[in-house]
């Protein structure tokens, strides 16, 4: 007698739960672009992104500064828009991530990883620099972006690479 009402009353829910979770992807994107902008103002004059959906975008680094050659980032939110995709990824503890890519401008002399850089620990979510292409490769959750990672990792890297490992 009431499987109809209970058909409609779930419906509803993952009809409104897909607005809800469309609109939080499209605010976290924003905040994460503008917030990114900021940290990489020292890094290159621009930035070209491509914009995948609400939920995805990569951009280039036009002309970075030294040591880097190229910039890469790639940025995935969870699959909010629906429901039990997002209580999926959650359970299974992903979170939102940017992943950057870089070539420096000479190949690093040594391979180096996060135990190598102890201050940027709880900053940065894994940290590789090694001799083959790409040579560095960061990842990042959204929260440690929107708390100002990105240039506190960028500056200890560059620091690094003037310092001989580059």
């Amino acid at each position: 007698m009431y499987e109809l009402e209970l058909i409609i009353a779930i419906s509803a829910i993952f009809t409104v739960w897909y607005f809800i979770g469309s609109y939080s992807n499209r605010k976290l994107l924003t905040n994460v672009w503008k917030s990114l902008l900021e940290q990489m103002e020292q890094y290159t004059p621009t930035i070209t992104r491509k914009e995948y959906g609400g939920s995805a975008f990569i951009a280039v680094a036009d002309k970075p500064s030294p040591p880097f050659k190229r910039i890469e980032m790639a940025f995935t939110c969870l699959p909010r828009e629906i429901l039990i995709n997002h209580l999926i990824s959650l359970a299974m503890g992903r979170s939102d991530l940017l992943t950057i890519s870089a070539d420096f401008l000479r190949e690093p002399k040594k391979v180096a990883g996060l135990r190598n850089f102890p201050d940027l620990m709880g900053h940065v979510s894994k940290l590789k620099i090694t001799q083959g292409k790409p040579n560095m490769r960061l990842i990042f959750t959204a929260d440690q972006v929107l708390k100002g990672s990105v240039k506190k990792a960028l500056d200890a890297i560059t620091e690094a690479c003037s310092s001989g490992l580059c």
